[in-house]
């Protein structure tokens, strides 16, 4: 009986001792397409953060150079430390009827390049009530 158990015994553990090569092969496949797959979001990740943090030094800057543009309304142009570029216009919007009061639009563009793409921009409008006495 103990030698009828013992043979049963090795030949179940000999029956199942390992993988076989197919499903080795079949393993590492999807081993390797989920890698791969891994690796593609994580680069796309990374892209997308690298561009929500030019678009929020954009918009920083923007506001920035808003906040200059409603103290002296000046048009013109410049380039920022990191390679932002800034344009600023300044047209007449609206008289008022009966008023010495007038609305100037003042309007900020952030621009940057990118390399191998089309130039990224941005732009902020705002509206400044100006009297007759204020130089434009």
């Amino acid at each position: 009986m103990k030698m009828f158990i013992k043979k049963n015994l090795i030949k179940r553990f000999n029956s199942q001792a390992g993988f076989t090569l197919v499903e080795v092969v079949v393993a590492s496949i999807i081993v390797s397409i989920s890698l791969v797959m891994v690796m593609q979001l994580f680069s796309s990740g990374l892209k997308s953060s690298r561009k929500t943090c030019d678009y929020t030094r954009a918009v920083v800057h923007a506001k920035d150079k808003m906040e200059e543009l409603s103290i002296n309304p000046v048009q013109g142009g410049g380039e920022f430390e990191d390679d932002f570029e800034w344009r600023t216009e300044i047209e007449t919007h609206k008289e008022l009827e009966e008023s010495t009061i007038s609305l100037i639009k003042l309007k900020v563009i952030i621009s940057w390049p990118k390399a191998g793409q089309k130039q990224r921009s941005i732009e902020l409008v705002s509206l400044k009530a100006v009297t007759d006495e204020d130089d434009l």
